[in-house]
């Protein structure tokens, strides 16, 4: 790695810079965005029109720690607390599943209340099974290519925590966590036939899973049948509106106009749809150029770390971030049916920026952290990526 894309501190610790500089500019670029769009939606409501603003701030501050944490701390003790951290994690989901005490917001239990903090046991659910995952798959990696002791098993966890986030309901993170597991087996070393078959019987019970709850019928038809499905279909539709708005250059900050109690949150679910009608095309090119990069920062960091832990953690992290920039921007866009995904360090603060922060943390710790013996450790990481590939044309 370039000299100029290298920081080296007093101890000789080395991380990316680029990849920390694109996610400390898309965390400001939220704070301009929210700034803009939830002044009016606060005033609407009778609170001073930087209460959002305000809030956010104070939640960049803790999720500022979380980022110096993932910096700081070597990233080989997370593996030592995978599975106690994984377990506390499902006890979390059990108990906002199964508790009384916790009333739903629009049918849906998401959160725990601490203080005036909530807490969203989903977005620890991710950061937890990248953990385990990658701990998993480093410790059976001989097995990995057989299908009940290496496919099988590393489905169990993940299953389980797909199972309660389902239950919660919230169907884009399990869909996420999904996505999480699926790419850290396939990298791990299981065999794509052995996968192909898991997937035939996958598909029609998540079909089902989609359309068997009223609710997230409607939203598949919303999205299908726009016109015939005018109330589930608003948001999308704002969305798009909003968007389109924007031309090339945009309206300029602040004279948007679907943030005037048009388009629900703006300031979250939908702060794209914000950002490209106030910044127009040019605006939204240049944030998809900084999710760009840190997903490319990212893949070489997983690509040159000298640890298979770091490695398979590091390709979760990456997957994570780009499936939700993904799902964000295509439900914006109107390729996907309607979600509650934040727009990763953009939107409007919480459990989700301070998971993403501390992740981005742990990204830059595995950076920057050497082996005794970097050509031995190299080859071996080389390895991880190549020998999922290798094992399907040699057929073991």
């Amino acid at each position: 790695m370039a000299k100029r894309e290298l920081k080296k501190s007093r101890d000789g610790f080395h991380f990316d810079t680029i990849y920390l500089g694109c996610v400390l500019a898309l965390v400001g670029l939220g704070i301009v965005i929210i700034y803009s769009s939830s002044g009016e939606y606060a005033s609407s409501r009778g609170l001073p029109d930087t209460f959002f603003l305000v809030n956010h701030l104070k939640k960049i501050v803790i999720a500022a720690i979380a980022l110096l944490l993932g910096i700081f701390i070597d990233f080989r003790h997370w593996k030592k607390f995978a599975r106690p951290l994984l377990f506390i994690v499902v006890g979390l989901l059990i108990f906002l599943v199964t508790s009384s005490q916790i009333s739903g917001v629009h049918g849906a239990k998401r959160w725990i209340s601490i203080a005036s903090f909530g807490l969203q046991p989903s977005e620890l659910a991710k950061v937890a099974l990248i953990f385990f995952m990658a701990r998993f798959l480093t410790e059976k990696e001989t097995y990995m290519h057989q299908f009940k002791k290496g496919l099988l098993a590393a489905m169990v966890m993940s299953g389980l925590i797909f199972l309660l986030v389902l239950l919660q309901p919230d169907y884009s993170s399990a869909a996420i966590i999904l996505c999480i597991s699926i790419a850290l087996i396939f990298i791990g070393g299981a065999r794509l036939s052995h996968m192909a078959l898991i997937g035939v019987g996958l598909v029609p019970v998540l079909a089902y899973l989609m359309i068997s709850s009223p609710y997230r019928l409607q939203r598949v038809m919303a999205f299908i049948r726009p016109g015939e499905n005018v109330a589930s279909s608003y948001q999308s539709v704002q969305a798009l509106i909003s968007l389109g708005n924007g031309g090339i250059f945009g309206t300029g900050l602040g004279a948007g106009t679907q943030k005037l109690g048009y388009l629900p949150m703006p300031f979250t679910d939908t702060i794209f749809s914000i950002l490209g009608e106030e910044l127009g095309l040019v605006g939204t090119l240049a944030c998809l150029l900084l999710f760009g990069l840190v997903i490319w920062r990212g893949i070489r960091i997983a690509y040159n770390c000298e640890d298979r832990f770091g490695s398979l953690a590091a390709v979760g992290i990456v997957v994570s971030i780009a499936i939700t920039v993904i799902m964000h921007i295509g439900v914006c866009a109107g390729f996907f049916p309607t979600t509650g995904q934040p727009l990763p360090f953009v939107s409007y603060g919480g459990t989700a920026l301070c998971m993403m922060m501390f992740l981005s943390g742990v990204m830059l710790n595995i950076s920057g952290n050497k082996l005794e013996s970097p050509a031995t450790a190299r080859n071996q990481t080389r390895e991880t990526f190549h020998r999922a590939m290798a094992k399907q044309r040699i057929g073991v």
